[in-house]
């Protein structure tokens, strides 16, 4: 005999998930049927553990629970509950707290980075790609976006500290697995959609549905007021949005290439060590300097200031702050020094990397453009070709590497990287990510530019199922030391 859904509302669960590894005595575990694994397979061993509630769309799994002390409730969607209990059990933390959620293939950390700069890091929070964090209470993230569980505990948290406003990374398989279902978004920005994660995807179709959903579903079933969708209209996948826009949300454009959007960036120059921004917002004009580069980067300031103008935060403190932002960690980062130019990013499509390059290689013209770069293992194997053509195409060395080859042979991808490059001239292949940084810095001199792209923020490689400790910025220090007492004494 099954329980109805009500039973979970009116008793007192010590705690859900959909996880065995996360379950404690009294837990409720939600066995939901994912795209890798089916958490009916892990019923018996959840009761093992300690749950004494099991929900489950699969009415055979229920029934072969023998034991009469586990109560069993049935439901069709069980994803959709879970969701909602998550949200439930922690009071609905998210009509409590200015929420904005920030999805696109890049730009997603920069944005919300930002965003919390501009808007006073004690009365805001992030949650995203490298951290989630508010006031001094930091922890290290494990996927982008979290559990719905952790999601609403995190929030909750949040709402508990007094904290005004939280700017979220909201990644594809977040939006694909509901994780941020009954969440009450204010707003949503849409940065860009270039070819990654079809390995989970399969298609661009697919992968821009699951994008749609923040807007087409999560921020249009908002229980918010004034809710605003911020669209990059740079993007073709930010013009689609567009025309499909629907319901009671106010839709905002941004674009450095197209003068009929809402916020537009009108030129750029530099001056005394600043790009110099002109924006305009219908018939005003405003000024923003900035130590950024990169087309990308005005791309992600123009996000930024069209959120923050449009929530009414005062010009001139925009101003004073985007003045003062160098970037977030690893997104086209200077590790270097006045003598060498070397840069961290976080680069692992071939759009990203174009666009890195691209900045560099405008910024620095009278340069030779050093790049060391490698391909994730067991992801979408077809951009490895295209991130060939454009390193080929704007840089002057290449040197292929490791990067996170997981279960992958790392020569076998390098090869897949090597089909996209014609002229193999000036290429060197140094498996080892640490020698091929050493030998990229010992190439590296005051009259060239080294870019590390693909790892980032991150601290560890993943081979052969394990996460090992590795910091680009870590090597780039150990080595950098070592050539700037070559270069003082030559």
């Amino acid at each position: 005999m099954f329980k109805s859904i009500s039973y979970l509302k009116n008793n007192n669960i010590v705690k859900i998930t959909n996880s065995t590894k996360k379950i404690i005595k009294g837990s409720a575990f939600f066995a939901i049927k994912g795209s890798i694994s089916n958490g009916n397979d892990y019923i018996e061993n959840a009761i093992k553990l300690g749950a004494n509630i099991i929900v489950s769309s699969n009415k055979k799994s229920l029934n072969q629970i023998k034991n009469n002390k586990i109560i069993k409730i049935y439901c069709k969607d069980v994803r959709d509950l879970y969701s909602k209990e998550c949200s439930r059990i922690n009071n609905f933390p998210s009509s409590r707290i200015d929420i904005c959620g920030i999805t696109g293939t890049n730009g997603k950390t920069s944005i919300a980075t930002m965003l919390r700069f501009i808007w006073d890091k004690n009365n805001s929070g992030i949650i995203g790609t490298i951290e989630n964090s508010y006031k001094k209470n930091v922890s290290k993230s494990s996927l982008t976006t979290p559990d719905t569980y952790e999601l609403n505990k995190i929030i909750s948290k949040m709402c508990e500290k007094k904290i005004e406003n939280l700017f979220m990374e909201v990644s594809s398989h977040a939006l694909h697995q509901n994780r941020v279902s009954y969440i009450d978004f204010d707003s949503a920005i849409f940065s860009n959609i270039t070819q990654d994660h079809l390995d989970y995807h399969k298609n661009m179709k697919n992968y821009f549905m699951a994008k749609k959903k923040l807007f087409s579903i999560h921020l249009q079933d908002s229980r918010k007021k004034n809710k605003y969708a911020f669209i990059n209209l740079d993007n073709p996948y930010g013009k689609k949005l567009l025309i499909q826009k629907k319901g009671n949300i106010k839709y905002i454009s941004y674009s450095t290439k197209e003068n009929n959007a809402d916020f537009f960036l009108e030129k750029v120059c530099k001056k005394r060590g600043y790009n110099n921004l002109v924006i305009r917002n219908k018939n005003k004009q405003y000024l923003l300097d900035t130590p950024m580069i990169g087309s990308f980067n005005f791309e992600n300031i123009l996000a930024c200031f069209a959120y923050s103008i449009t929530k009414k935060k005062p010009y001139q403190e925009i101003y004073e702050k985007i003045k003062k932002f160098k970037g977030a960690k690893g997104r086209l980062e200077h590790v270097g020094n006045r003598n060498l130019k070397i840069f961290i990013d976080y680069a692992h499509t071939h759009d990203a990397l174009e666009k890195s390059l691209k900045a560099l290689r405008n910024h620095y013209a009278n340069k030779k453009l050093i790049l060391v770069f490698g391909c994730g293992g067991n992801r979408d194997i077809l951009k490895r070709k295209k991130m060939g053509r454009v390193a080929e195409k704007f840089s002057d060395k290449i040197i292929l590497t490791n990067d996170n080859p997981r279960n992958e042979e790392p020569k076998k991808i390098i090869k897949d990287i090597i089909n996209g490059i014609n002229n193999i001239n000036d290429l060197a292949t140094i498996t080892n990510r640490e020698k091929a940084i050493k030998y990229a810095i010992k190439k590296t001199n005051k009259d060239s530019v080294l870019l590390i792209a693909g790892k980032g923020h991150e601290d560890y490689q993943e081979i052969k199922g394990e996460k090992i400790f590795f910091s680009d910025h870590e090597v780039v220090k150990k080595y950098i030391k070592d050539k700037w007492k070559f270069l003082k004494n030559i």
